[in-house]
């Protein structure tokens, strides 16, 4: 008995023991489309082991629990419902349908679980999102991130507050991601995405969402909604001791800050104020500094989030227009902006405005009047073989243009789509070769057209244009004047294009109605002493102009195209008529400092009353348009808050966003448009409010 005893423990210990049953495949879920209407049916189908058991949860809170061998939860434990279970078929494949239920606007993330010989493996989640009607139309495309290692694009669509997945390498869509809500009309690009310094993580940051979406790079799933205030624009990342992440606030006028303690776990911490107003752009320094490009004020802030509270902002540097974009190169803040033209030594429209890295002033600009309309720009250090660049995107006139990164020569302008009608960029991201590192293409969205463009960085063919990813409802690019857009949309087409007044990619006109009037709002500049208005709501607030002397809308753009037209080049035939389409459906945005149910806070409510009662703002901003009553003169002679006269009486809808105020725009906020002259009208009303009765009647006009 011993020797067979014996025997066993041999066949064991030498190669012949009996093998651990093994574990089931990692299965992969998908799902017929994130997309479901109350009461209709989708089809969810996991692939995995064949005779495996596998089971669908659901949840509509998701997480990032790490399982060790069995993979990582997507949901938050005990939120969980089954809503499908059963056993692979032979061929690996299990499907369920499930019936939606009618609760319109709620996200839902779904995850498999497959078991075998009593191990479990967890799936990727899929997110979906209950909808009264199928997306359709525009999507409005607005950001994008590539991961370090240039397999994975993230692309933010504004419409539907949706982000496309992109295989990076392959340049074929992958999937759609319902993460967050729709921003249609918030200005000032509301959704921007930024992808961790590991890779692992991809961040969703919008004006209209009080949520900042956390997505799973490697699988694709959402990994966390995390609560924040409505108002989210630029991400930054400090990664060299702790994980930092910091986001750029603008209803609390702050720099958000949180910290990922364990892989898939972030915790707030404490804000950061801002002394300016109005963030946008966000940047982390090498040395861990922040700077924030401040839209009121067109100024950009260094922060040190190392000083103690009340000390953090260290600098603001003005920068005589309006910060769209930040990034960091050979020491150096680079900040593409747009100038009106004035006394300024560096005069010029458009241009990349430089700030020194240490002192944090403005040393100078680079590529003035190398395209129309600097809206995003990266910058990519020099690595082996690989000489150092930068590029940006340049809206108006349709192209990129790449510079030396050393000697800031221009070295290409590409048009992105060569002929007529010209592209519409916005954000670009460089994608580095997945094998080797070396940077390979620049993705780079287009607004109008719904798409990915890519410009090849290979040696051999530099600046080629590559293939053109689509990703409309429709499945095919959505160019302008070509029947794919609606009149309204060709309209919009044209204020952003430098065609309107002329321009080509090759020979730019220097503006566009955008570079003044962005994005409908405002560029926050100053022309001649007199603030830009919004473009919004215009087709119901006539008579125009400053002073008012301007009876029609078409007449206004007409004069508009000739006094802004710097080439001899006509507007196309057709085009004022176009436009006129699209600013009679402009209307102004939905305020971030409403509640999505559009109730008012009692803050707003009394700030309500306040602006109906005791202040006499009603005498010249009667709801619902708030300008002048019917019947009253819509200039006044003496003057509104600037000692101007006559002046015209602005609109206050959408006034949130078109700060800094009053008509020479020296009041930097709506608290000192109320204080900022005792004796001009808005002082004189506001004089017998106490300083809380003021920040109420701020709160409600922060809402129109």
């Amino acid at each position: 008995m011993k020797r067979l005893c014996l025997g066993i423990a041999l066949l064991f210990t030498s190669g012949w023991a009996v093998s651990a049953p093994p574990p089931p495949a990692v299965p992969v879920l998908s799902q017929s489309s994130p997309f479901a209407l109350p009461g209709s049916t989708s089809t969810f189908t996991v692939t995995g082991t064949p005779g495996a058991e596998v089971k669908l949860l659901q949840t509509n809170q998701p997480a990032e629990v790490y399982k060790g061998v069995i993979g990582i939860q997507f949901y938050k434990s005990g939120t969980q419902r089954s809503i499908g279970s059963g056993t692979f078929d032979a061929n690996g494949t299990f499907s369920q349908q499930i019936t939606h239920a009618a609760d319109v606007g709620t996200v839902y993330y779904v995850q498999a679980v497959a078991n075998l010989n009593r191990q479990t493996r967890m799936s990727n989640a899929v997110a979906y999102r209950i909808e009264s009607s199928l997306p359709a139309g525009a999507r409005e495309t607005v950001a994008i991130a590539t991961t370090p290692d240039g397999r994975r694009a993230y692309v933010g669509h504004r419409k539907g507050g949706i982000v496309t997945v992109i295989d990076a390498v392959n340049n074929t869509k992958l999937a759609e991601l319902p993460v967050t809500t729709a921003a249609v009309a918030v200005p000032y690009k509301p959704i921007r995405i930024a992808i961790d310094p590991n890779g692992r993580h991809a961040f969703v940051a919008n004006a209209a969402a009080k949520r900042l979406t956390v997505i799973h790079a490697a699988s694709g799933s959402i990994s966390a909604q995390l609560p924040v205030p409505a108002g989210n624009r630029g991400i930054g990342f400090d990664f060299r001791t702790a994980r930092l992440i910091y986001v750029a606030n603008e209803t609390t006028n702050a720099v958000l800050v949180f910290e990922e303690t364990v892989p898939g776990t972030f915790v707030a911490r404490p804000p950061i104020p801002l002394q300016g107003h109005s963030p946008g752009p966000l940047l982390v320094l090498p040395d861990g500094k922040l700077a924030v490009g401040n839209r009121t004020g067109a100024e950009i802030e260094i922060l040190d989030p190392a000083a103690a509270p009340g000390a953090t902002t260290i600098a603001r540097t003005p920068i005589l227009g309006v910060p769209f974009d930040l990034t960091w190169n050979r020491g150096e803040i680079l900040v593409p902006s747009f100038l009106p033209p004035g006394p300024s030594p560096d005069r010029g429209y458009n241009r990349v405005v430089r700030l020194d890295g240490t002192t944090f002033q403005k040393t100078g600009v680079s590529f003035t009047e190398a395209g129309t309309d600097c809206q995003s720009i990266v910058a990519q250090p020099t690595v082996k073989d690989v000489a150092s660049f930068l590029a940006f995107s340049c809206t108006g006139t349709g192209t990129v243009v790449v510079g030396d990164g050393s000697n800031r020569a221009v070295k290409a302008s590409v048009d992105l789509a060569p002929g007529y009608p010209t592209a519409t960029p916005l954000d670009l991201s460089v994608v580095v070769n997945a094998t080797t590192g070396k940077p390979a293409k620049i993705f780079v969205v287009d607004f109008f057209r719904e798409s990915v463009m890519s410009m090849l960085l290979d040696a051999a063919t530099p600046y080629m244009l590559g293939p053109e990813i689509a990703l409309a409802w429709t499945g095919q690019v959505r160019v302008p004047l070509s029947g794919a857009l609606s009149s309204a949309e060709d309209g919009a087409w044209f204020l952003r294009s430098v065609s309107l007044l002329g321009g080509t990619p090759g020979a730019p006109n220097q503006v566009t109605c955008n570079s003044c009037h962005f994005e409908g709002a405002a560029s926050n500049i100053i022309l001649s002493e007199n603030q830009v208005p919004a473009l919004w709501g215009s087709a119901q607030t006539a008579p125009y102009g400053w002073l008012g002397d301007v009876p029609t809308l078409q007449r206004l753009v007409r004069n508009a195209v000739k006094v802004h037209n710097h080439t001899t080049v006509p507007a196309p035939e057709g085009a004022v008529d176009l436009v006129l389409e699209a600013l009679a459906l402009a209307e102004p945005p939905r305020s971030i400092y409403l509640d999505a149910s559009g109730t008012l806070t009692p803050e707003q409510a009394a700030g309500k009353a306040l602006f109906e009662g005791v202040a006499q703002c009603t005498s010249c901003h009667q709801a619902p348009l708030f300008i002048p009553p019917a019947g009253s003169p819509r200039t006044f002679a003496d003057g509104i808050g600037t000692g101007l006269a006559p002046i015209n009486v602005p609109g206050l809808r959408g006034i949130w966003a078109t700060g800094p105020y009053l008509h020479d725009g020296r009041a930097k906020t709506l608290d000192e448009v109320l204080t900022i002259n005792p004796l001009d009208a808005h002082g004189q009303r506001a004089s017998p409010l106490t300083p809380a009765q003021r920040s109420q009647l701020v709160a409600y006009l922060k809402t129109l």
